[in-house]
């Protein structure tokens, strides 16, 4: 899994381990977004203050900061995808 788009473009993204959370794909991603940024009734997304519920891995919130947002809360029960979270901010420099 990675970033698909703005200023983390190709970066790669850690997933928790097992089958307990299943990542948004690449493809759904940037679906979601191209509506997200070319709809008229859609506010920018330069600045944006952004929630991820049910988390996994925080690809859609990522992907929101890559794109412009100015802060995202990422809220998940499981450990193992906290743990793969916090392991994105590091590799991302989100700190």
């Amino acid at each position: 899994m990675r970033i698909v788009a703005g200023r983390f473009k190709g970066r790669p993204l850690s997933a928790p381990k097992g089958d307990k959370t299943r990542p948004t794909s690449d493809k759904a991603r940037q679906a979601l977004f191209n509506v997200l940024e070319h709809a008229d009734w859609a506010p920018a997304l330069d600045g944006a203050r952004i929630i991820d519920l049910f988390a996994g891995s925080g690809g859609l919130g990522f992907e929101s900061m890559s794109r412009g947002g100015a802060f995202c809360l990422f809220v998940d029960i499981d450990a193992g995808a906290r743990g793969a979270i916090r392991d994105n901010i590091e590799t991302l420099q989100l700190f």
